[in-house]
């Protein structure tokens, strides 16, 4: 029996699947790593998640659902950021702000950034700030919170008033935002036309929340650093108190009299620590602080609740005795050196039981 060439099966023939020259199949197309062009494997995109990955340790909202924040300044906060972002976004980006869907936060340079661990396998970076005041506008505030006792004690005393708006109104400015626009907003994320994006209301949240923590950040996301604010406004209630015609804080050249040089440290080694007559020249008046216990109110509580003394209360009295002490200063009869009357001893000491002959010790 002899084979048939033409015959499809017959292994001789070229066109035989088995046949190692037989041609491709034009309806498979070659690819690169196989020129024959052999059938590839179906490969399926990657699903979608349908919920964000979880991030262990992330930050969060410190309020459950259904709660209101304790602050005023958040809920006021909060209150714009209900009113800016859509509904879907704004829910999705509070629960991001209560699961801890924020990896990280940083309220630096008047800004709050975020990084926020969506569904997408990198974290998005976000951004969220307020427009910030002009320097001629910063001015303006100072001056304004200077010649007001309340809001400077407040603000000297970590605490931000609740009319503080009062104050800005008269300036034609607001501290707080009223509106979507007072928001300066940032995200890596794909949606571009929405500017409150849940990413973004997470991140609004959880700098809300803070607001009402820190006092001083609002007004550094205004342009107008905490630090400095508290100590230009010293420097401005200090010389407010001292009259117009007090010298200043810091004089740019020494009183008239003592313009010559300095001498020498080898020159007045031996009496270097002498006061000598430039010191009457020096106007450091001694006068009550316009807060009480500004330290203490700082510190907050005391890390020592079961003590068996309260410890704030102990220093407020030393620091009010002491005070009232420095304020009173030496009397007439009694120099900076001379010990106190009930201390000096002798014949007319009442009560010290150790002298004296007809006293309790005597033998």
């Amino acid at each position: 029996m002899t084979s048939n060439p033409t015959n499809p099966m017959n292994p001789t023939n070229p066109a035989h699947p088995m046949n190692p020259g037989s041609p491709a199949d034009p309806a498979k197309p070659a690819s690169p790593a196989n020129p024959t062009g052999p059938h590839q494997p179906f490969r399926r995109d990657p699903k979608p998640l349908m919920h964000p990955r979880r991030v262990r340790g992330g930050v969060r909202l410190k309020t459950k659902e259904g709660e209101a924040p304790e602050s005023w300044a958040a809920q006021r906060v909060l209150r714009v950021i209900e009113q800016a972002a859509e509904g879907g976004a704004l829910r999705e980006g509070l629960e991001y702000a209560r699961q801890g869907q924020t990896r990280r936060i940083e309220f630096t340079d008047g800004r709050a950034q975020g990084s926020v661990q969506g569904r997408s396998s990198r974290p998005y970076k976000t951004v969220v700030g307020l427009k910030q005041f002009a320097d001629e506008q910063r001015e303006r505030i100072i001056a304004a919170m200077g010649d007001q006792a309340l809001y400077a004690a407040k603000l000297l005393a970590g605490e931000l008033p609740t009319n503080i708006e009062d104050l800005f109104g008269p300036l034609e400015m607001r501290l707080f935002p009223t509106e979507s626009d007072d928001f300066e907003l940032s995200c890596t994320c794909r949606e571009k036309d929405k500017p409150w994006c849940k990413h973004a209301v997470c991140v609004a949240a959880l700098l809300a929340e803070r607001l009402g923590e820190d006092a001083l950040l609002i007004f550094s996301l205004r342009g107008l650093d905490g630090e400095e604010l508290i100590q230009r406004l010293r420097e401005h209630r200090s010389l407010a108190g001292r009259g117009d015609h007090a010298a200043d804080l810091y004089s740019a050249r020494p009183p008239e009299g003592i313009e010559e040089a300095s001498p020498d440290l080898e020159s007045v080694v031996d009496r270097f620590w002498e006061a000598g007559g430039e010191l009457a020249h020096v106007d450091l008046p001694i006068t009550p602080p316009e807060v009480g216990y500004v330290l203490l109110r700082r510190l907050g509580q005391s890390p020592f609740p079961e003590g068996r003394f309260p410890l704030v209360g102990l220093l407020a009295t030393c620091y009010e005795l002491i005070g009232e002490e420095a304020l009173r200063g030496p009397s007439e009869e009694q120099g900076l050196g001379d010990e106190p009357p009930d201390q000096a001893g002798g014949e007319d000491s009442p009560g010290d039981g150790l002298g004296g002959d007809d006293g309790p010790g005597s033998d």
